[in-house]
């Protein structure tokens, strides 16, 4: 059951980050491995620091910093609930491009600051990170008071 719910809520975080055209996506006439050559590997350990730009209902809107594998800037765009959170997270390192995910989260506690943990899928990006793809996980924290968000994120990524 559990593993169903998690194919709905990313189905439903995907399609709601295409809708929103975040997600593109094209179709390569070159043959399977054409590019595999030219592309490049990468462990992504980074750490996020959020604060609350704007919300709306169970919305919320968050920028801030990321140090680790990629330091630099990030923006977000969450739909909190009592069980899960989706979202799209796009990551800006200093180096340049960028990197878009969509995030499939679950809260672990009910507090004023709720630990939560989920998945992450990488499908988008820009600069030398266009032909980016990956997935990985996420844990971290969030005060409801003031909605300030710590995220350590960890993925495998092909770029």
């Amino acid at each position: 059951m559990k593993e169903q719910s998690l194919r709905r809520g990313a189905v439903i975080a995907f399609v709601t980050a295409a809708a929103l055209g975040l997600v593109s996506g094209g179709v390569s006439s070159a043959e399977p491995g054409a590019h595999a050559a030219k592309r490049r590997s990468l462990h992504l350990t980074d750490t996020a620091y959020l604060h609350l730009t704007k919300k709306s209902g169970n919305v919320l809107y968050e920028r801030g910093t990321a140090t680790g594998t990629l330091p630099g800037t990030v923006s977000a765009r969450f739909v909190t609930g009592v069980t899960k959170v989706t979202g799209t997270v796009t990551f800006h390192p200093y180096s340049g491009g960028s990197i878009t995910m969509t995030a499939l989260g679950y809260p672990q506690s009910a507090g004023t600051v709720v630990k939560f943990n989920g998945s992450i899928a990488v499908r988008k990006g820009t600069g030398r990170y266009r032909r980016v793809l990956g997935s990985g996980t996420f844990s971290g924290t969030a005060n409801r008071r003031t909605w300030a968000v710590t995220v350590h994120a960890s993925a495998s990524l092909t770029y």
